[in-house]
């Protein structure tokens, strides 16, 4: 009876842990698809900016040529890191999912800085060779 009593008390005392463990995994789950979400519209957003300098020749001019390949590089990164979150996903480990998908979008932020900041250089390059 006493080890009964022992086992009550501490189902009693954990299973309200269990019910804050749940909890948390749909929250992972749900924070995962949220980021996700934004890392595709940020992708479009790279996407439209690529067009562009390729639309305005970027290679042409040197310091947006470099700008432009060190954006590359972080994409690269970035897709190391969106194939982590997608694994973990996939086994449903949530917690780390969301925090790879995360990494995913910081380096598809420093993609877009990067497109955008190579865009000025072409839009700057471009102005000062129709002002001679």
């Amino acid at each position: 009876m006493r080890h009964l009593r022992y086992f009550i008390f501490f189902v009693l005392i954990t299973l309200p842990f269990a019910f804050h463990a749940a909890a948390q995994e749909v929250d992972y789950k749900a924070g995962y698809e949220k980021q996700m979400k934004e890392c595709t519209d940020t992708q479009k957003v790279i996407d439209g900016v690529v067009q562009w300098l390729k639309d305005h020749h970027y290679e042409n001019y040197p310091t947006a040529k470099n700008t432009v390949e060190d954006a590359l590089d972080q994409a690269g990164y970035g897709e190391e890191a969106k194939k982590k979150a997608e694994a973990l996903a996939a086994r449903g480990e949530w917690e780390k999912a969301y925090g790879w998908a995360n990494q995913y979008w910081q380096y598809q932020v420093k993609v877009a800085t990067q497109g955008l900041l190579a865009q000025k250089m072409v839009v700057d390059a471009e102005a000062a060779a129709q002002q001679k």
